[in-house]
């Protein structure tokens, strides 16, 4: 294949990509004066994403990235005004519809992945420390986001004002995903009546931390446990696993225990679909000298082995390698973009980033490298941005979409071509 024709695979790439874009976000609605409008909104989100993923963290780089990239830009997109300036990206990302964007962002990703059943789906909060103000230290926003462990995506996010109100935006996450068949796992925070009923409703299962703020629910298992374990009392039947772990001068012993035997719960009626309990026991070893046990409890509407809940408990904590990934790769913790919906439309650009970066296989590094080597090499950018997993499956039913672009080629022209590319891409 002559270079020529290379250049312009990749650049039909790029179309198809703003393609999707432009249809998947086509529910959002554009605050601005059509009359008065310069950039449309898809070449905006298309330009953000290719920033972010090449390494801005905020719109002041993109900007720059826009300038520094114009020509390429213009050979994809119909820009007669140039590329969007700093002001236009600042105004346009504080003006939109974060819930809007979101739910678009969720469509978009589901009909982007395969499904499997019984996947699990985490949901956790992360603080932006840098939006909160220097005379209060707990002002900061809190994005509470959907994980799903199958793939390492994100699904989908809501932002709080503070971390207690992750309560409110736990349900509309659950609207705005599609949980059927999967398992979903909240920490305690989110272990409220009305979040089991929503997801057993919504076709899905749960795990919930359990803690203090159900005190009375936590201090019946605590007790239940405490019988079950130390005492072997009658009516405390149990099924039990363990499994440990052990490098760099550390050993965890953990043991799984879970039972169905939930008759003795007095609010187990309030809580639709509960049908078990489980303790998690950890025992940590470093450098010989072993630490207290530590426990913590769940309730779950499967009846599943203690090995299996081991898994899915596990699994959760994939959401945090997320948070920790943000805030080192993309600097998010000092991000201090703060006014209007700054910062959950910001958060959001960053997951998709992270979403298309974490599928790409073909270059062995971090995410914050491969950052880079999106911003020095399109070819790589586009190729992240069209791996296989996350976007080629889908690419080809969206010829009739493609065709409707300004020159573009025949359907079966095109088809042809873009396969010829996609398996050169795979190879």
């Amino acid at each position: 294949m002559s270079d020529n024709s290379i250049e312009s695979t990749s650049l039909e790439e790029a179309r198809v990509f703003h393609n999707l874009i432009e249809e998947h976000f086509s529910e959002v609605e554009d605050y601005r004066r059509e009359k008065s409008t310069q950039h449309k909104l898809s070449h905006i989100l298309f330009i953000a994403i290719c920033g972010i993923t090449s390494g801005c963290n905020n719109l002041k780089t993109v900007a720059e990235y826009a300038r520094t990239k114009k020509a390429w830009f213009q050979s994809i997109l119909d820009l007669a005004e140039g590329v969007p300036s700093y002001p236009t990206l600042w105004l346009f990302f504080a003006l939109l519809n974060p819930e809007a964007v979101s739910k678009c962002f969720a469509g978009w990703v589901q009909a982007m992945v395969q499904r499997s059943k019984g996947r699990l789906i985490a949901i956790d909060g992360k603080a932006q420390r840098g939006t909160a103000s220097p005379d209060s230290a707990n002002s900061f926003v809190h994005i509470v986001s959907a994980w799903t462990s199958e793939n390492g995506l994100t699904l989908g996010q809501c932002r709080v004002d503070d971390k207690s109100n992750e309560i409110m935006a736990i349900p509309k996450i659950l609207d705005i995903i599609d949980i059927k068949d999967s398992i979903v796992t909240i920490d305690a925070m989110g272990t409220q009546k009305t979040v089991a009923t929503k997801i057993i409703a919504n076709g899905g299962e749960y795990i919930l931390a359990l803690k203090g703020n159900h005190s009375q629910m936590h201090d019946e298992v605590i007790n239940f446990f405490d019988q079950a374990l130390e005492h072997g009392e009658e009516g405390t039947e149990y099924h039990k696993h363990e499994q440990s772990e052990s490098g760099h001068g550390r050993v965890e012993v953990r043991r799984i225990f879970s039972s169905e035997n939930i008759d003795f719960l007095k609010n187990r009626t309030q809580w639709k679909g509960l049908k078990s309990i489980v303790c998690v026991e950890a025992i940590r070893t470093i450098k010989e000298k072993t630490s207290k046990k530590e426990r913590r409890y769940y309730i779950s509407s499967l009846s599943a082995s203690p090995k299996d809940f081991a898994g899915w408990i596990r699994e959760h904590w994939g959401i945090e390698s997320t948070h920790w990934v943000l805030d080192v790769a993309f600097r998010e913790d000092s991000q201090n973009a703060k006014a209007a919906h700054l910062p959950e439309n910001l958060s959001l650009l960053r997951r998709i980033a992270l979403n298309f970066l974490k599928q790409d296989k073909t270059v062995k590094a971090g995410i914050e490298i491969k950052r880079q080597k999106a911003g020095w090499d399109n070819d790589y950018l586009l190729r992240v941005l069209g791996v296989k997993s996350f976007v080629c499956h889908r690419l080809l039913g969206t010829v009739d979409a493609v065709c409707k672009m300004k020159a573009g080629p025949s359907k079966s022209a095109y088809r042809s071509r873009f396969q010829t590319a996609l398996e050169q891409q795979r190879r």
